[in-house]
């Protein structure tokens, strides 16, 4: 017996009606401007400047999640534009689609190295701050079995 496969459900019909070329042009350049600026944080390594952008791209990422079911749905409401707005669509979506390549390259370079220091001071401290223990004669001795934690609150 094979799975029902899910169909797409299209958003709410108040959205619906309220959808524009314009708007869907002008979301995702919003989107590839924050992803280009969320990467320029990332270089310059001001991650605490990185939380202020979190709400705006999400809500874009939802609307443009809304247009990409409909499009899926009825292409139409692109194909009906004219021919320079699919144009620029085109360009909007292509610099989209390079910034968030750029920004998850910058992302993971960024947890990486951040993984990288942590690995490193864990080791540090595992080496140095052995507690020293005195064995039966009187002598004493690093035991080299112990384990230390560090955990972290990290946000996604």
């Amino acid at each position: 017996m094979h799975a029902a496969s899910q169909p797409h459900t299209l958003p709410h019909a108040a959205f619906l009606a309220s959808m524009s070329i314009q708007e869907l042009m002008d979301a995702t350049l919003r989107l590839s401007d924050v992803l280009a600026t969320e990467s320029e944080l990332i270089e310059q390594m001001r991650y605490k400047e990185l939380p202020a952008l979190h709400d705006e791209k999400t809500k874009l990422s939802a609307l443009l999640e809304n247009y990409q079911q409909v499009m899926m749905v009825d292409p139409s409401f692109v194909q009906n534009a004219d021919a320079r707005a699919r144009e620029e669509l085109l360009l909007l979506t292509d610099d989209l689609a390079f910034n968030i390549q750029d920004n998850f390259r910058k992302v993971s370079a960024a947890k990486a190295v951040n993984g990288r220091v942590l690995q490193a001071i864990m080791d540090v401290m595992n080496e140095d701050h052995r507690p020293v223990t005195y064995g039966r004669n009187g002598y004493a001795s690093q035991t080299n079995d112990r384990a230390i934690s560090l955990n972290l609150n990290q946000k996604a």
